[in-house]
């Protein structure tokens, strides 16, 4: 699976030094009421999940890696999260949830979860990189608003979201090791020549870039 002990540390390290998770949760806030149920997929170490737990709102993350579930549940202590496919999706919801996880624009996803959920709140990163010139996917807003817009039976809003989830690092060795983990070795110099030193280590960048997406259907 995808979440071992040091992808779990680096991810805790880089929660830890932003407010990435707080900004993101008050956006998601702005579309979805407490009154209703909300099931997320593809939680992973399941941050958001948490804060909107914490604020009031009725949620279950879920997520199929058995490594993000036991740490979300070791870190937060709340009894919300679960271990399940996405493809298997169990009970009908308000609202699903899924943040840089998920392809709503292939097979007939869109159709399967708009009959789990009333509403979607789907949330998509407008690139793949620590940085704005790394890996930037061009056009995925626009992409995926074009595959919306060939749909008569729905209604979306667009949302951009944009928030710092710089990476802490201690030292050259791991600032190395990530980079070659997360990126691969072949972009390795590019990645370290964004590299900030610190008083605890070194920092690398990353804006995230993201949107979101809120859809529902026209009759209701």
């Amino acid at each position: 699976m995808w979440w071992d002990n040091e992808r779990i540390r680096w991810y805790r390290d880089a929660s830890s030094s932003t407010v990435f998770h707080r900004l993101l949760a008050n956006e998601i806030e702005r579309h979805v009421n407490k009154n209703e149920s909300i099931l997320e997929l593809g939680c992973g170490l399941g941050y958001v999940a948490e804060i909107l737990a914490r604020d009031g709102y009725r949620i279950t993350a879920t997520d199929n890696d058995r490594a993000a579930i036991c740490e979300a549940v070791s870190r937060s202590g709340l009894s919300i999260y679960s271990l399940l496919d996405a493809s298997c999706i169990p009970d009908k919801a308000d609202v699903i949830l899924m943040i840089f996880f998920g392809r709503i624009t292939e097979n007939d996803n869109l159709d399967r979860y708009l009959e789990a959920g009333r509403k979607i709140i789907y949330a998509v990163s407008e690139h793949r990189g620590q940085c704005d010139t790394l890996r930037k996917r061009e056009g995925e807003t626009e992409r995926i608003k074009s595959f919306l817009g060939k749909r008569n039976d729905i209604q979306y809003r667009v949302t951009p979201f944009t928030a710092d989830f710089s990476q802490p690092l201690r030292n050259m060795e791991e600032a190395e090791r990530f980079v070659k983990r997360m990126y691969g070795d072949e972009r390795k110099d590019q990645y370290l020549a964004f590299l900030q030193e610190t008083e605890y280590g070194y920092m690398l960048p990353n804006r995230k870039h993201s949107t979101l997406f809120t859809i529902w259907r026209k009759e209701e």
